[in-house]
């Protein structure tokens, strides 16, 4: 059972964050082997075939999509994935994500939230790993910008002025997670898994097709049918917002 469970959500720190992994020296030499935990589970599907589905050894990266931004790992990175192995252990989807707050002065990591896939669960479509910890830290901070938290706003200590959290997902985030972590204002993040390891088969979670639905025209998408209603009253919760006193997020 994680922290999260146990009924903790900021979890303390205190100590110095050491920074996001080191970009590996590229391109590869010939014969290099990406490491692996050798984790080869035993197969417990009901009809006991996993003939098809051998367990996956180093990531799927094409068309240099990954590269420039290809590191190794740390300790936040191994927890995410950690609490994506804990999620499907207890029912779950296989995603899991680390929030980690850093004072911006002293460079310590303040405290840390970590949360998993939870849409079956809470039957809730959009509670993704990095949705529900962006919403962790967001409400127990009381604050809607996770890029720059001031001391004088935040629910809960600083020693600096400001302080930055900083994103771990287990898999690279679908657009919907990677819209929630833009609009957290969130600065950095770093991903193990692929988006093209979790479309393997047996896996199966895979984002391209809803990647190209977005690249093309309302018209041309072909999942959803979509229409834009020319009504008299469209613009007026635009045009209340500019003329009122509002709270910026």
């Amino acid at each position: 059972m994680s922290e999260r469970d146990e009924g903790l959500t900021a979890i303390p720190c205190g100590e110095p964050y050491e920074g996001e992994p080191p970009l590996l020296d590229g391109p590869r030499e010939p014969g290099w082997l990406q490491p692996w935990s050798g984790f080869d589970p035993h197969c417990t599907r009901a009809d006991h075939d996993c003939s098809r589905l051998p367990s996956q050894t180093a990531n799927i990266k094409t068309a240099g999509a990954y590269d420039g931004i290809e590191c190794g790992g740390n300790r936040w990175a191994e927890m995410a994935a950690a609490e994506a192995r804990l999620s499907v252990d207890q029912g779950g989807g296989p995603f899991g994500a680390v929030i980690v707050q850093v004072d911006d002065e002293t460079g310590a990591a303040i405290r840390y939230w970590r949360n998993r896939n939870r849409v079956t669960a809470t039957f809730d479509p959009t509670a993704h790993a990095e949705v529900c910890a962006i919403r962790d830290a967001a409400r127990e901070l009381g604050v809607y910008n996770l890029g720059r938290i001031a001391r004088d706003e935040a629910r809960l200590p600083q020693a600096g002025a400001t302080s930055t959290c900083i994103l771990y997902a287990s898999a690279e985030p679908c657009p919907m997670c990677y819209g929630a972590i833009y609009w957290a204002r969130i600065p950095r993040l770093v991903f193990a898994a692929t988006r093209y390891d979790a479309a393997v088969q047996g896996v199966e979670f895979s984002d391209e097709a809803l990647y190209r639905e977005l690249s093309l025209p309302y018209r041309d998408r072909p999942g959803i049918r979509a229409r834009q209603a020319t009504i008299p009253t469209s613009l007026d919760a635009f045009n209340l917002w500019k003329r009122s006193e509002i709270v910026p997020y």
